[in-house]
């Protein structure tokens, strides 16, 4: 079948990201199908009508979340001042992994003359974080249409969003989630959804392995921070692992701006990194899932503030694998991560999502 994918693709710096696009793709190649990526730009704006537009504004400048953006969007000047423009070998790995359209759509031009395929499927990352034609496939006529781990993300779920969500919907041929919350918003709404694993589960630490680049040395601790607002302190994860005789490589994107050394890995750098870290401490929920890919002990930290609701996919991955919290830095070692155990609900929630896909695209 030829399969057009819907998901968030232009990233410079999001590891998740590109990844799940590149596994969801990866996945239905090797079962035959001609898969490939649909290259879009966000409608999320400029759908609503302007008068719409400027009343939609006024009422943000009296929301906090509206206030918090615009810091959190500061951040990441501030982080591109301080770093120039660093090439972290995504477009690279793009051009070299993932089939794609050249052109780049936008809703009118998808609306108007889409790619010819017998199916269409969106997900998974946060594609469903906003009130999107694109990402919700309003464009798709007559052709099969489904959602494979899509995400609310951190969606504030309007009264007139989820309105407007639940008559997109009700479209789909099938849905899956990524999140309980997913599930159970879905539920509100009369709308059958199943959760699913993220894309990159779909595909194995073996899968990984054989484009993971080896990192130069060993014994080191992993920090990889994404700019969302967390209860983090760096200096203690470097006083830890210099107890414990380690080198720190820390990896920071989206805006995570303090005074410590960074380095800027390629996607297949990262999952090097990742594969031969002795311990992982992340606030990412992708650098969270790659960990137990490789079977790695992890701390994860929690989000706040506009960020909080995003917690629900590190919920949900924890209670799903019985993952153990780790609370405080100085006892990961200490902490027993059972990934005999870990694994096997892994392969149980692998195959349940290659078996829907199976089905879908039979």
């Amino acid at each position: 079948m030829k399969i057009g994918i819907i998901t968030m693709w232009d990233t410079a710096d999001n590891y998740g990201q590109i990844l799940q696009c590149y596994a969801l793709q990866h996945y239905l190649r090797q079962k035959g199908h001609d898969a490939f990526l649909i290259k879009t730009v966000s409608d999320v704006c400029n759908h609503k009508p302007l008068k719409k537009r400027i009343v939609s504004l006024f009422r943000k400048i009296f929301n906090i979340r509206f206030w918090s953006l615009l810091v959190f969007r500061y951040k990441l000047t501030v982080f591109d001042k301080k770093y120039g423009t660093v090439d972290r070998g995504f477009e690279k790995f793009r051009s070299g992994f993932i089939v794609s359209t050249d052109q780049v759509y936008d809703i009118n031009m998808l609306e108007e003359n889409p790619p010819l395929c017998d199916a269409y499927i969106t997900g998974s990352d946060q594609v469903w974080g906003a009130v999107s034609k694109v990402n919700f496939l309003t464009f798709v006529k007559k052709r099969l249409k489904y959602s494979y781990a899509a995400s609310f993300g951190s969606n504030p779920f309007t009264r007139e969003g989820c309105l407007q969500m639940r008559e997109m919907l009700s479209s789909f041929d099938a849905i899956t989630v990524r999140e309980e919350k997913g599930v159970s918003k879905c539920k509100e709404w009369n709308i059958e959804a199943s959760r699913v694993v993220d894309p990159t589960g779909l595909l194995t630490k073996e899968d990984y392995l054989k484009i993971a680049k080896e990192p130069s040395g060993n014994g080191y601790v992993l920090i990889y921070l994404l700019g969302n607002y967390t209860d983090v302190n760096v200096g203690k994860v470097y006083r830890f692992a210099r107890c414990k005789g380690l080198e720190v490589k820390y990896i920071a994107s989206q805006g995570r701006n303090d005074n410590y050394e960074k380095i800027f890995p390629s996607p297949t750098e990262w999952l090097g990194l990742i594969a031969n870290a002795k311990y992982v401490f992340t606030n990412s929920y992708h650098c969270c899932m790659f960990c137990v890919y490789f079977e790695r002990k992890f701390m994860f930290f929690k989000l706040k503030g506009i960020f909080k609701g995003m917690n629900d996919r590190f919920e949900t991955l924890m209670k799903q694998y019985s993952i153990p919290h780790v609370k405080e830095i100085e006892n990961i070692e200490n902490i027993i991560f059972d990934y005999m155990l870990i694994s096997e609900k892994v392969n149980e929630d692998r195959d349940k999502g290659k078996q829907i896909l199976n089905i879908w695209f039979n």
